[in-house]
């Protein structure tokens, strides 16, 4: 099997330090071989020359990449000398075959345990030869004597090559360890993050369920409050106070089930010309009443900061920021709102006199669940990562603990310079005979679009899905306006409006849902318009206006 690059590395940290102290003990070995007079210097100089030669060119072969040619080459060459010295040297008297277990060591560290097995079954067979041989007198007559020295550097070797390799094979296993360990937690981290996005997809399939039938909920809620609101005397002071309160507890209900379904499936829509100054406007009525008398509310605004986002996922931005601040300054404090523009780019800045963030807190504030608050879901920021990047928006925080936090929100400018002003309830509303068909399969969301869209001058005819609708249709024609729902058993709201395409081409369709936009093709199509749940009758109305400008 061929290794990788990390794995030669390994070894070769292993074989060079043998091979240093290799070519150290063969000059140790010939100068103290000198001190003994019955040594000859030119056996001994031919002995450790040739060691010291091989053990040089092999360190040249180590660092070209063949390691285990290397090591195969070093045991061979080892021992076949320590052979030939017990041949030739004295037979076992010379402890040279203490010797052989080092190489074995060599040859089972980086070649495999096989080739050490395969490598000691000779030595063994080698040395029960010279036995055999030194016991029957057969062995040639030793070209040296037997000498002291000449043990003690037999021995010297095998210690110091055993305790290099010894160190060497240690500090491979930590290292080893230390990857092994790292990719632990790579690993680790991996799995956190897998569980992490399993639970935001259990998240969104689990709110995308319930969140339809209650945004339903929501829509009625909302449009009977501004009903009523309508139907008030003016100077009824508790009842429209009784009315605020309802509107707040709304936002506040449908703010939840955005920050479920924004991070969990990412439903905000396709980017329009969204103006952040206007928009900030528009939510600085609404934010004292979410964020209570404890907290100001200021607002610097410059206008004509137009950027290409989605309106819906810019105000669950903004809000979910502005509860995170509330959240922060539990004894009360300012949250301040500035817009302006930066070249290129529009930016929304975000800051709060709270508590701040200390540098932990702030690494995995955008983390999901990850929360301080013993209440909190821990999906408020990581939904502002989530829609920011989804409009290729950048966010920076900058924290200091007792010093407040501040959010800057940059996104491109949009193309569109010009933003259409909000609508006129009064001019959205038509004096001429207009039949609109409301196609929902929630029967109280049916009347309650009903009931909007006749208190604007539309003659509604209402049916429950979309099979319901086709069929109506073919026999009644003349219908200025289609308003329908998406998700519907039998034939949902795209399908249907596929089919309006095909069938009437001209037929100006409004989609409305509270937990799935439409898609790119429908939205594509001429005169289409989209309505997001729950939403007060200016919207709704607004929506059938563009939808009936266009073609």
């Amino acid at each position: 099997m061929p290794l990788t690059d990390a794995e030669v590395r390994r070894k070769a940290k292993l074989l060079l330090p043998i091979l240093r102290a290799m070519a150290a003990i063969a000059v140790l070995a010939f100068v103290g071989s000198l001190f003994d007079s019955r040594n000859k210097p030119v056996v001994s100089f031919g002995f450790y020359g040739a060691a010291m030669v091989v053990v040089l060119g092999l360190g040249v072969i180590v660092r070209r990449g063949y390691v285990v040619a290397a090591a195969w080459t070093l045991s061979l060459f080892f021992w076949a000398l320590i052979a030939g010295a017990m041949f030739f040297f004295g037979g076992m008297q010379g402890h040279n075959a203490a010797i052989f277990t080092v190489s074995i060591m060599i040859v089972g560290t980086l070649v495999g345990s096989r080739s050490a097995l395969v490598l000691a079954l000779a030595s063994l067979a080698w040395c029960g030869l010279i036995v055999v041989l030194e016991m029957k007198q057969l062995l040639p007559v030793p070209m040296v004597p037997y000498s002291p020295i000449n043990s003690w550097i037999a021995l010297s070797a095998t210690v110091i090559l055993t305790t290099v390799l010894l160190h060497g094979t240690l500090a491979s296993l930590r290292e080893s360890h230390q990857r092994a360990e790292a990719s632990a937690r790579e690993r680790d981290e991996a799995l956190r993050r897998s569980i992490s996005a399993q639970k935001m997809e259990l998240v969104g399939n689990l709110s995308s369920g319930i969140a339809h039938d209650f945004n339903n909920l929501l829509a009625v809620i909302g449009s009977t409050g501004s009903h009523l609101r309508e139907a008030l005397p003016p100077d009824d002071q508790e009842l429209v106070e009784v009315l605020d309160d309802l509107d707040a507890a709304t936002q506040r209900a449908t703010l939840i089930t955005r920050q479920l379904l924004s991070l969990g499936q990412g439903h905000e829509g396709a980017p329009t010309a969204v103006d952040l100054g206007l928009l900030v406007r528009s939510l600085g009525s609404m934010l004292p009443r979410l964020l209570g008398t404890k907290t100001l509310v200021v607002c610097e605004l410059s206008d004509g900061v137009v950027v290409s986002a989605s309106r819906v996922g810019l105000e669950q931005v903004l809000l979910n920021l502005a509860v995170n601040a509330r959240d922060a300054m539990p004894d009360g404090g300012t949250l301040s709102l500035r817009v302006r523009r930066d070249g290129e780019m529009g930016v929304l800045t975000v800051s709060d006199t709270g508590v701040g963030m200390d540098a932990a807190t702030k690494a995995h504030a955008f983390d999901a669940f990850f929360t301080t608050k013993a209440t909190g879901t821990g999906l408020g920021l990581a939904t502002v990562r989530a829609v920011m990047a989804r409009y290729r928006g950048t966010l920076e925080v900058e924290s200091t603990p007792g010093h407040g936090t501040t959010f800057e929100l940059r996104l491109g400018l949009s193309v569109d310079a010009a933003v259409a002003p909000p609508a006129d309830p009064k001019a959205l509303s038509t004096t001429m005979r207009t039949r609109a068909l409301v196609v929902e399969d929630d029967l109280l969301v049916r009347r309650t679009t009903t009931r909007v869209l006749e208190r604007a001058g539309y003659e509604v005819i209402a049916v429950n899905n979309g099979l319901e609708a086709l069929g109506l249709l073919e026999r009644v024609s003349d219908f200025q306006v289609v308003v329908t729902d998406i998700v519907m058993p039998r034939l949902d709201g795209d399908e249907l409006a596929r089919r309006l395409t095909t069938l009437y081409p001209e037929m100006p369709v409004v989609l409305y849902s509270g937990n799935r936009a439409p898609s790119e093709d429908v939205l594509a199509s001429p005169r289409r318009a989209f309505v997001r749940k729950p939403s007060d009758s200016v919207t709704l109305l607004a929506a059938i206006a563009e939808a009936t400008r266009q073609g």
